[in-house]
């Protein structure tokens, strides 16, 4: 008699073999539709393929910089003047 972990790990290995099956499916039948493609629209599949796989890529974030601390040490104004100026800039 085969004990509880033998059975989740024999369906384990039952889904896995199901998805494989899928995937290949899938690829099978993209494979035949690529192949009734015009080689114009193969250059349009080929660049929409770039984009898919540039929108799913993970930007990772970067350290805070903050170089830019006491930048403005050198300028005679109070931080509400500073707003103001930047305000008029902004709208410029």
């Amino acid at each position: 008699m085969a004990n509880g972990k033998d059975c989740l790990v024999g369906d384990i290995i039952l889904k896995i073999k199901f998805d494989y099956l899928c995937f290949m499916r899938a690829i099978k039948n993209i494979e035949t539709k690529i192949s009734q493609l015009s080689p114009g629209l193969i250059g349009e599949l080929d660049h929409y393929l770039d984009y898919l796989i540039n929108k799913r890529v993970v930007h990772r974030s970067q350290k805070l910089r903050q170089d830019w601390a006491g930048g403005l040490i050198d300028i005679q104004m109070s931080a509400i003047d500073l707003q103001k100026k930047a305000l008029e800039w902004r709208l410029k």
